[in-house]
């Protein structure tokens, strides 16, 4: 379940050409080009959404180029919210390289994802030339939702910096915004675009948002157990940054004491604390249970892919496989 290499390409066109609009000698354009690496010096990330909706459209019967626009504007509306979390987690590497804000200072930084973001509903207007009208209004409404959901499910997060607990109910709240929202708008625009029924409008969403909640789960296994070159962070970044993350919520409420004890203090943890704290999640169990949740939302993902007929051969887990620590 991938995307083939050619489409992809002319994706990457497309998106390019949006991204030139700024103008060659914009400060604007030497940011946004900045962050999408047009240059080629780092590490891209995957275009899973802009890929997720291009596979439901032709799923669907129709030519991906009917879903091109719509794929564009949701690359446009991730990689603005990117540029706007790094700036509210105080991030200052992605993909092993230094964050917009951090290159070009915090206005700047929020500057240029506010551009990305007015662009991301021009790029869906775009739509108006080749599909009816009504499906672009259903495509705009969609993604304004998901963003919506976005800024809730961030807000959860910022919240929870100087939460003393966090309870697991609260946190999956967060990642349903923060993450699967737009997953689900992704797979329901490309639907919306192919003039797919509401029923399967609806159910290749409800599958994006348990692909989007497995691949969060994923994101926080890898922030704690994955190595630096993998995840373009430092190595336990998200513990030492005193980070709530799944195995974090899971295992202090199974008991990891000395996880909750040093969270409590509310200061960030040095190396020392943060693989003390790797260890003790790893005796609660709180590895296991986070794959055991993976594993759950992407089989229910699965489950119903197979009912659209989308799922072949093992597809959305490969699918999942092709994502990693903020590479997406």
């Amino acid at each position: 379940m991938s995307v083939p290499s050619p489409v992809l390409a002319r994706f990457e066109e497309q998106l390019g050409r949006w991204l030139s609009r700024f103008g060659g000698d914009s400060p604007v354009y030497e940011m946004v080009a900045y962050h999408f690496d047009l240059a080629g010096a780092g590490q891209r990330g995957k275009r899973l959404r802009p890929q997720l909706c291009l596979l439901v459209a032709e799923a669907e019967g129709a030519r991906v180029e009917a879903a091109f626009d719509a794929a564009v504007a949701v690359e446009l509306l991730h990689n603005f919210s990117l540029i706007h979390d790094d700036i509210e987690d105080n991030d200052r590497l992605r993909h092993g390289r230094a964050t917009v804000w951090a290159r070009y200072g915090v206005g700047h930084g929020i500057n240029a994802g506010d551009a990305l973001c007015s662009m991301a509903y021009l790029a869906l207007l775009e739509n108006a030339a080749r599909l009816p009208e009504e499906r672009v209004i259903v495509m705009s409404r969609l993604l304004h939702e998901a963003q919506l959901q976005m800024c809730a499910g961030q807000a959860l997060d910022m919240a929870f910096e100087t939460a003393p607990a966090v309870d697991p109910g609260a946190y999956l709240q967060m990642i349903e915004g923060k993450t699967a929202a737009l997953f689900r708008a992704t797979a329901r625009m490309g639907a919306v675009a192919a003039g797919a029924a509401v029923e399967r409008v609806d159910a290749y969403g409800e599958m994006a948002r348990r692909y989007g909640l497995a691949f969060q789960i994923q994101d926080d296994l890898l922030g704690i157990w994955g190595r630096s070159e993998e995840t373009g962070k430092p190595s336990l970044a998200d513990l030492r940054k005193r980070k709530w993350t799944y195995p974090v919520v899971w295992g202090i409420a199974a008991g990891a004491g000395a996880v909750e004890a040093l969270y409590r203090t509310g200061a960030g943890l040095d190396q020392g604390q943060a693989e003390q704290a790797r260890l003790t999640l790893e005796r609660a169990g709180a590895r296991e249970a986070a794959q055991a949740a993976l594993d759950r939302y992407l089989g229910e993902a699965e489950a119903i892919a197979r009912e659209c007929g989308l799922d072949r051969d093992g597809a959305v887990r490969t699918f999942l496989a092709q994502g990693g620590r903020r590479s997406a």
